[in-house]
């Protein structure tokens, strides 16, 4: 095994191939040295990381010690403003937090804003200066420019790098090859170099492809080569924006039928893969950066709005019963609360318990002879995904509440996720 930029055999390291802030699947492999990984994570990939901090939130991913992402945003509760940027993970996070921030009111007057103790250590505050503030009121935003997210050079140097090492390793190529890969590499390991070798995918069949097998925050890659020699990566970061990666040279002969596999890594750390046929001098059309990012912009937009949605899978929800299994003896048990057990500022404990709650409530609709996708289709009555809004959200709170204090969520709960686990094949082996 030798070091695949520059065919060192000491050091080496394990490399995150897609790195793991941006997918729950581990796509891991020893045969990177620690100069050239720690040199592509420094210049680019933790760039690209923080730059997609919010979306990263949206989608679910947590970082690696499990805490929600944290981002910077704009924060507005009632009339008051945030005066910049703060980091936040939700609204959870805004309430709990230790630290105190400056916001303007709409007469542009400032306040400081945080827990009422901490506000009263302040000389000269006292409790009729202080007023409770809506919380129930809060907004979130953040304003990033789309090319700044996704065709800036340190993002498709972070690209390329993801291109071609997953093309190493699902080749098993274990070692630098200059005359095959000798433009790609120099590409990744200069950040100066102009791009040349990255565009952006504008082909109907990708977009289909990927719409048909990705769930939110999925990632897809295949491969193939073209009749001039040339080998290229297609990576959909999210199943937002794809890119079209040149990532080497080949020899082969070309053939009229291709049987391309397309890998697909999942937000909920699974994997899976599809072989699609083609017929003919395969292409997938691109456009450069700047041209292809015009081209799309409304599209990309649209995809991003999206990244809050939940799957309907049921990979989803084993994945979310098992945290919520966690907690649910200590609920049980009236050793922590509802509040604690489903952590109402998490739309990821929400919506699964919600379409738990509708699979038993319609459980003599369930079909166990239909896969798992159409019968949530047909019992929420919706498409590929699911989102709940803010007012939806509110009552079930709400509901679930009361039914903490009437004592039967617990029952409810228990269930539909014995239901869950029998009868629609959810069971989690662990």
């Amino acid at each position: 095994m030798k070091c695949i930029y520059c065919n060192n055999e000491t050091n080496l390291t394990i490399s995150d191939i897609i790195p793991a802030a941006l997918t729950g699947a581990k796509l891991r492999k020893k045969f990177v040295c620690r100069a050239h990984n720690s040199f592509t994570n420094d210049h680019y990939e933790n760039t690209m990381i923080r730059q997609l901090d919010i979306f990263r939130n949206r989608i679910g991913l947590t970082e690696r010690d499990g805490d929600p992402v944290r981002f910077s945003a704009d924060l507005t509760i009632g009339e008051y403003t945030s005066e910049k940027n703060i980091s936040i993970s939700d609204n959870k996070s805004i309430m709990d937090t230790d630290r105190l921030f400056r916001m303007k009111d709409k007469q542009g007057r400032t306040v400081l804003v945080g827990p009422k103790d901490k506000l009263l250590k302040i000389s000269g505050a006292t409790a009729d200066k202080i007023t409770d503030l809506p919380f129930a009121d809060i907004s979130i935003s953040s304003k990033t420019d789309i090319r700044d997210l996704f065709i800036s050079e340190t993002v498709l140097h972070a690209i390329a790098k993801i291109a071609y090492e997953w093309h190493c390793y699902v080749n098993d190529v274990e070692e630098y090859q200059e005359d095959t890969y000798g433009l790609i590499t120099s590409y990744i390991l200069d950040p100066e170099q102009s791009n040349t070798l990255v565009n952006i995918v504008n082909d109907a069949y990708v977009t289909m492809l990927a719409d048909r097998f990705s769930r939110t925050g999925s990632n897809m890659l295949f491969e193939y080569n073209d009749s001039d020699g040339n080998v290229y990566v297609i990576f959909c970061l999210w199943n937002v924006i794809a890119y079209k990666v040149k990532v080497g040279m080949h020899s082969e002969k070309p053939s009229m039928a291709h049987c391309p596999i397309a890998y697909f890594y999942h937000a909920d750390g699974s994997q899976n893969g599809t072989m699609f046929g083609v017929y003919g001098d395969f292409h997938v059309n691109a456009s450069p950066p700047n041209a292809g990012i015009s081209e799309l912009y409304l599209e990309i937009k649209s995809r991003l709005s999206k990244l809050g949605e939940r799957d309907l899978s049921r990979e989803y929800l084993q994945n979310c019963i098992a945290k919520l299994s966690k907690k649910l003896p200590a609920y049980q048990e009236h050793t922590i609360s509802i509040a604690d057990l489903l952590d109402f500022e998490h739309e990821d404990r929400i919506i699964p318990v919600y379409i738990l709650e509708q699979i038993y409530t319609h459980r003599d609709e369930y079909m166990p002879s239909e896969d798992f996708h159409r019968n949530m289709q047909r019992i929420l009555q919706t498409d590929d995904r699911f989102v709940l809004t803010k007012e939806t959200t509110k009552g079930i709170v709400e509901r679930y509440i009361n039914m903490d204090r009437e004592g039967s969520f617990t029952t409810l709960l228990s269930k539909a996720i014995e239901f869950f686990e029998t009868t629609c094949g959810g069971r989690l082996d662990i």
